[in-house]
């Protein structure tokens, strides 16, 4: 039986005073941000009134604490990736709200043109690169849709959950982002309707192979180029 004393306590060490039921996602009739196998999302206010993330352990997790992925989160936030983590316990992590809209949301919906993509795409794939070289491997680019937050105006796009990251395991950050924005999935369909990289495929996974042989700014130079 879960220990909900020990949780409210916790809770109320982070400062928050509300909970704001905002999101794109339904949990028992409610919205809240985001719900996923390890834990959910919701927006809160704190006793400053400031508006932050606050990220809540599942009562069925296998996870033991919340700390691995504050530590994961705060690594990623000293080369300026990710939403500020501010503080955590065992089931909670404070972190910096960010307003947008998911990846495939604002591919969805936003009215592109070949400049606003390729920034967006360059800005995504920067930060993956950067990522790859601190050896900080996110664990699931490969489905970017519910990953990267980006602003309405396309200018800010933050990679987000970093629940299964891992600094102990080969990175695949920009190999696995580069997949899903040009060749898999209705993201990479609705840019390949605007900039065509379908032609540039083999080219593309070439440079790839070589960049997972050898993650230099050479090769990511390399692999921009064709963008």
């Amino acid at each position: 039986m879960p220990d909900y004393t020990t949780k409210i306590k916790n809770l109320f060490s982070l400062n928050i005073k509300c909970v704001i039921l905002e999101g794109d996602t339904i949990l028992y009739n409610n919205n809240i941000l985001g719900k996923g196998c390890e834990g959910l999302v919701l927006k809160v206010e704190d006793f400053k009134n400031e508006i932050m993330a606050l990220k809540v352990k599942r009562t069925d997790s296998c996870r033991f604490s919340m700390k691995p992925e504050f530590d994961f989160y705060k690594l990623a936030n000293m080369h300026n990736i990710g939403p500020k983590a501010h503080s955590c316990t065992v089931d909670f992590l404070l972190m910096e709200f960010i307003d947008g809209f998911s990846i495939e949301n604002w591919f969805s919906n936003t009215k592109l043109d070949e400049y606003l993509i390729k920034s967006v795409v360059i800005n995504i794939l920067n930060q993956c690169f950067v990522l790859d070289k601190i050896n900080l491997d996110h664990g699931q680019l490969n489905r970017l849709y519910n990953h990267i937050i980006i602003s309405p105006d396309g200018s800010n796009c933050t990679i987000i959950d970093f629940e299964s990251a891992s600094t102990s395991r080969k990175v695949s950050n920009l190999t696995s982002a580069f997949q899903g924005l040009f060749f898999k999935g209705t993201i990479a369909k609705r840019i390949n309707k605007f900039v065509d990289y379908e032609n540039k495929k083999n080219e593309c996974l070439e440079l790839l192979k070589e960049y997972k042989r050898n993650t230099s700014r050479e090769s990511f130079d390399s692999l921009m180029s064709l963008i």
